[in-house]
């Protein structure tokens, strides 16, 4: 019927112009549809995102929804595009006077989708913040923005590089909670925070939190945390309605006196001269004294203080910094910066790539990849191909010359034995170029895991060896107040397109140094960025399925719960890997509480070390300050070691950067961003990057995963037990739906961390 209005000299315009007109119409109603269908019309609550609406890309994030208080599922993408669905508790607890009810997401990248769910269904449907200004509202924080969560008043740090005047807003994130509702209930919903400050004036909100939000605030704290404290005249009324301060500072009286402000005019070289101010009594012999003042009575105490917390650190200033004293003194501002080291001084050069070799600019980066790197494959240099071509060649030559004109002499043949030839040799190479499994381990990976996944006879991958998981494990255990954490991350390569159920849980390894099992959370690992190597384009993949991410809550006691997740469905395409990041806490159980005994006067260790884990270490040494001690090749579990001076020693700076004394020349082993064979190199480097120089040596960032480094426990009451240990710590399971649970086989390495106490026993005695 459309034919007549075309000339009919142009069939390939009537053909185009017959299409638009029929079949555009349907297209343009599907995509409509699709609009309608994650419109934010859909679901009318209203989402209240992070903390304040402030949250980081591919770490967990606490969800509210106002008016629907039993949220079941929360759907967005991980860093791979693809649909996830995160199954939360049937019973959301509720914290705060507010009863406000908590969900937990991991989102993959700035605005991702954000769909909420409820038995009934959507009840919101809208998108995570996009990149912004914090002090200006929800926003997604890079990570180059330091992030603070505030109880009480700022300090003026949120004011941090703005100018008015220029129209420039504040280069540091400051997330203030008014009440207690807007306080995460799992220490989760602070993942990404670089930093906590806690005033006088935030009594009414800390007396206001319910008990798990009090425990969520410890955990993250002795989990590797930074909390800034003001004790002053405030102080026992602060301490009387948060009580879980005493059990971070571990102070035996809160008594209040009268300090001559010298000390901090010193400090900041201030031409504004301040009046006495009361504070807190901080001990001298706990602790590292940042500033040594005195009393109005002459006698000396500290002002400034930095306490150990678990893996974490309090840095306490005995001062209500908030007091009209110190809001009217021009260096209050700069007394603050100088106590918590680099974490506000924001560097605002523009960022550039500092290695040309790599498309990642961050230590994370460097993991991905040298763990996204599997063998599965036989591997046929340019002199086997090219023997293969001469093969081909010379058998269709002579066969086709030779056999077929001469000895048969029909020539029309060779259309047959052509194919053929070609055809037999394609398929006897297809043959030879099947995944294999080594079953042999390299030198990076002392062991294989997964017996029931190994290859077949012949070296030939039977139907589960197409499957590899490589992994880094990082055990950390704090022996002074018995707290343990765990970090791992997996890389999963299918050969084949498949979806899988992933598991991850404490290994019988990792079961003997466990006395009470906790968190043990596993998400999907990565997001695009120059972090991990990516750009930022429209990652909404729709060409693979969703995939859900149960998250449920287990009872420990009577009152205390924890949250556990694994991967249910996660699509893999043909030849594709997927990364898997594991992050779990615990109760320790360890052999003995050794106390490491320090030589009066230095630096060095002395007396009997002993072995506290219930495993044998690997390669370990003992490390304090800027020593390190190597410890024999095995160290066995509740091993004893008479006399720590009697070991070799090494300077631990030189050990990081490979720094070797040649006659009167010195020679350091450069870092190499684009080695990725080394991996427990950059492990290493993930350990303890502030201690060898950070981004100094190894031309990197160190952002989505600082919070392994703990060269800020190398203090002079603490020493790191550091070794290897032979058998994995968690147990990685894989299973689809046309097969048993199996454990894929690939490279391994396995870290273990034991802070040890350090006395003095000339100080004791």
């Amino acid at each position: 019927m459309l034919y007549p209005f075309f000339p009919t000299k142009r069939p390939f315009q009537a053909l185009a112009w017959w299409l638009m007109l029929t079949v555009g119409p349907w297209l343009s109603v599907g995509a409509v549809a699709d609009t309608t269908a994650e419109s934010p019309g859909v679901g009318t609550a209203k989402v209240s995102v992070g903390i304040d609406g402030h949250y980081r890309v591919g770490r967990w994030t606490g969800l509210r929804v106002e008016g629907a208080p039993s949220i079941r599922a929360i759907e967005t993408r991980d860093g791979d595009g693809v649909e996830v669905r995160y199954l939360q508790p049937e019973s959301s607890s509720s914290g705060g006077s507010g009863g406000s009810a908590w969900s937990y997401a991991v989102p993959g990248s700035e605005a991702a989708p954000l769909i909420a769910r409820d038995e009934s269904g959507v009840v919101a449907s809208t998108r995570f913040p996009t990149l912004g200004s914090p002090s200006r509202g929800p926003a997604m924080i890079p990570l180059e923005m330091p992030w603070l969560v505030v109880f009480g008043d700022p300090l003026g740090v949120d004011m941090i590089g703005a100018n008015e005047l220029l129209d420039r807003d504040a280069l540091v994130a400051v997330s203030r909670p008014r009440e207690a509702a807007e306080c995460p209930d799992s220490s989760i919903g602070y993942d990404g925070v670089d930093m906590m400050m806690i005033g006088g004036s935030s009594r009414q909100l800390l007396a206001g939190l319910s008990e798990q939000q009090h425990e969520a605030i410890v955990d993250w704290v002795v989990d590797g945390g930074r909390l800034f404290l003001t004790l002053g005249e405030t102080a026992p009324e602060l301490v009387e309605a948060a009580p879980w301060l005493s059990t971070l500072l571990r102070l035996e009286q809160w008594e209040v006196i009268r300090i001559d402000p010298s000390a901090l005019e010193t400090y900041t070289s201030s031409q504004t001269p301040l009046v006495a101010f009361s504070g807190l009594r901080l001990p001298k012999d706990t602790g590292r004294t940042l500033i040594m003042g005195r009393t109005i009575r002459r006698s000396s105490t500290p002002v400034a203080v930095e306490f150990n917390a678990g893996l974490g650190r309090v840095t306490v200033v005995a001062a209500d910094l908030e007091d009209e004293l110190f809001a009217n003194w021009p260096e209050r501002l700069d007394l603050i910066t100088r106590l918590t080291g680099s974490i506000l001084i924001v560097n605002q050069e523009p960022q550039v790539r500092k290695s040309r070799t790599t498309a990642y600019n961050d230590l994370a980066g460097q993991l991905r990849s040298s763990l996204d790197q599997f063998k599965v494959n036989r591997r046929y240099g340019f002199s086997f191909v090219s023997l293969i071509l001469m093969a081909l060649i010379a058998a269709i030559g002579p066969l086709d010359y030779l056999v077929l004109n001469r000895v048969f002499g029909r020539p029309l043949l060779g259309w047959l034995t052509f194919p053929i030839v070609a055809i037999g040799l394609s398929a006897i190479l297809v043959h030879q170029s099947r995944p294999v499994m080594s079953t042999t381990a390299t030198a990076s990976s002392p062991a294989k895991i997964g017996a029931t996944a190994a290859g077949t006879s012949g070296g030939i991958a039977d139907k589960s060896s197409v499957r590899r998981c490589n992994r880094v494990e990082i055990i950390d255990i704090d022996s002074t107040i018995d707290v343990g954490r765990g970090f791992t991350v997996d890389y999963l390569y299918s050969h084949e397109a498949t979806r899988l159920d992933v598991t991850v849980t404490e290994s019988d390894t990792l079961m003997k140094m466990v006395e009470q099992p906790g968190n043990l959370l596993t998400a999907p690992f990565g997001y695009p960025g120059p972090s991990f190597g990516g750009i930022q384009i429209a990652i909404e993949d729709s060409r693979l399925p969703l995939y859900e991410v149960p998250v449920r809550r287990v009872a420990s006691g009577p009152s205390r719960q924890w949250l556990r997740s694994n991967l249910v469905g996660v699509p893999l395409a043909s030849r594709s890997s997927k990364g898997i990041v594991t992050r779990s806490r615990f109760v320790p159980k360890l052999i003995a509480k050794p106390l490491i005994e320090r030589r009066p006067g230095s630096e060095l260790l002395r007396g009997e070390l002993i072995n506290p884990l219930p495993v044998d270490l690997l390669n370990g040494m003992l490390i304090y300050r800027n020593w390190t001690y190597v410890l024999p090749t095995r160290f066995l579990a509740g091993g004893r070691i008479a006399m720590v001076q009697s070991l070799r020693q090494k300077n631990f700076r030189w050990h990081l950067s490979r720094q070797k004394t040649l006659e009167s020349e010195t020679e350091t082993e450069p870092w190499d961003p684009a080695n990725l064979d080394a991996v427990d190199r950059i492990a290493e480097m993930l350990m303890f990057h502030g201690a060898v120089g950070a981004s100094r040596y190894t031309s990197l960032e160190d952002g989505p995963l600082s919070f392994l480094d703990l060269s800020h426990v190398l203090t002079e009451d603490r020493c790191i037990l550091l070794g290897r240990i032979a058998d994995p710590a968690t147990r990685f399971e894989s299973t689809s739906p046309d097969e048993a649970a199996v454990e894929p086989s690939g490279e391994r390495l396995t870290f273990v961390r034991v802070v040890l106490p350090v006395v003095d026993r000339q100080t004791e005695s």
